[in-house]
């Protein structure tokens, strides 16, 4: 699942977490970084981080394809 980083089986606010803790360096990798280029562009970065926590709060409809 797209933005699910961590593979608890939803997308959450902890899958942001997991994101801006990659971007910040704090960690080294997680369970499906795959699932964690939101925007497609080739960067896992607070972006992606910031889409996600907008999907979980309504603002936004789904995660861009």
């Amino acid at each position: 699942i797209l933005g699910d980083v961590n593979l608890d089986g939803a997308v959450n606010s902890i899958d942001a977490l997991f994101v801006l803790q990659f971007a910040a360096a704090l960690f080294s990798s997680f369970p499906c970084p795959q699932g964690a280029d939101i925007n497609s562009n080739g960067v896992v970065d607070v972006v992606d981080a910031a889409l996600i926590l907008q999907f979980v709060a309504g603002f936004l409809n789904s995660l861009p394809p």
